[in-house]
């Protein structure tokens, strides 16, 4: 996932298989050396300028983990997932392109 914030911690995603229209999972992980708060997470198509119809649910797991259920692109196309994560108190904006077919 990508930040604009200088020296942002790394942020991997862990996902098995995105299906189109079923609700899928996501394993977030966050690497940073100081404290990890709330996550936020949501879905948009730029091209259509619309977002998911449904709201993620965010599970905070051990060592900045997170588990994101309920994620669900209706729609074949290219999304952006977009990630917002409080890091020491600071709020860190991420963005991941997904093409879905």
């Amino acid at each position: 996932m990508n930040s604009e914030v200088q020296n942002a911690p790394k942020v991997y995603l862990t996902v098995d298989e995105i299906p189109l229209a079923q609700p899928f999972s996501v394993l977030v992980s966050v690497c940073s050396e100081t404290a990890v708060g709330q996550m936020r997470v949501d879905a948009i198509m730029p091209a259509h300028q619309h977002g998911m119809n449904y709201t993620p649910k965010v599970t905070a797991l051990d060592g900045g983990v997170f588990r994101i259920d309920d994620m669900l692109f209706h729609m074949p196309g290219l999304w952006e997932l977009q990630i917002d994560v409080d890091v020491s108190g600071q709020s860190v904006f991420y963005t991941s392109e997904i093409a879905l077919k």
